[in-house]
């Protein structure tokens, strides 16, 4: 992850100086990747390599993953250059179709603009669905119905790796600390509501919280039943 990373906080550095941002870059979360005060790049940085590292030390073989909400590629790019075969898949391309321009994005990766439920993706053949920082998006009836496609899609024993904001009092100031990039005024849910969802269908492990005493995020994975 240290490679990945240099060259993806140098390239959206660039590009956040050359246009500045929007609602759509902001979402994809641009400028945290790019954030100069070293807490909250390290805060940031450290919920991708918690998941890199568990998959890295988890499985030796190549995976098939999909990265849900893959937003600028980093954890798709981060994953592809260690053998795996990934879908990156967002409602807007445009902050991956911006760093093309000067990161080569291996061909084992696969990106797809839009909806899921629209992608003719075949089900019973992916052994890890990523999610990071995208679920907080959906109400829960949509939680729901996600996490149920998730499940199709995946093989017997597959995983879903998810992290998410607590939404608690540090979390909020922290948003506000950084900068009205970072407002959060669109997030519908919170890590743990997220949670208790994702349990009734799966069995759920935790794998980090960020930070540990009073977590900022929550990272678990997920357990296909059955």
């Amino acid at each position: 992850m240290k490679a990945t990373k240099k060259l993806f906080k140098t390239e959206i550095v660039k590009r956040l100086k050359a246009q500045g941002t929007d609602e759509v870059l902001s979402e994809a979360a641009l400028p945290a990747y790019a954030h100069k005060n070293p807490v909250i790049d390290h805060i940031f940085w450290k919920r991708l390599k918690v998941v890199a590292n568990y998959i890295h030390k988890k499985n030796k073989k190549s995976l098939k993953v999909i990265d849900f909400g893959c937003g600028t590629g980093v954890m798709s790019y981060e994953l592809a250059t260690n053998s795996h075969d990934v879908v990156g898949l967002d409602l807007d391309l445009r902050p991956v179709n911006l760093l093309k321009e000067n990161i080569n994005y291996p061909d084992s990766i696969t990106f797809m603009e839009g909806d899921l439920f629209d992608k003719n993706l075949e089900e019973n053949t992916f052994d890890v669905v990523i999610a990071l920082d995208v679920l907080e998006h959906m109400n829960d009836d949509q939680l729901r119905k996600y996490m149920g496609k998730f499940r199709s899609l995946l093989k017997d024993g597959g995983e879903v790796i998810i992290s998410g904001p607590t939404e608690n009092f540090l979390y909020k100031l922290g948003r506000k600390l950084a900068g009205q990039d970072f407002t959060g005024d669109y997030h519908d849910s919170e890590i743990q509501s997220i949670r208790k969802i994702v349990s009734e269908t799966y069995e759920v492990k935790s794998l980090a919280k960020i930070l540990p005493i009073l977590p900022l995020f929550d990272v678990f994975v997920a357990h296909k039943k059955g």
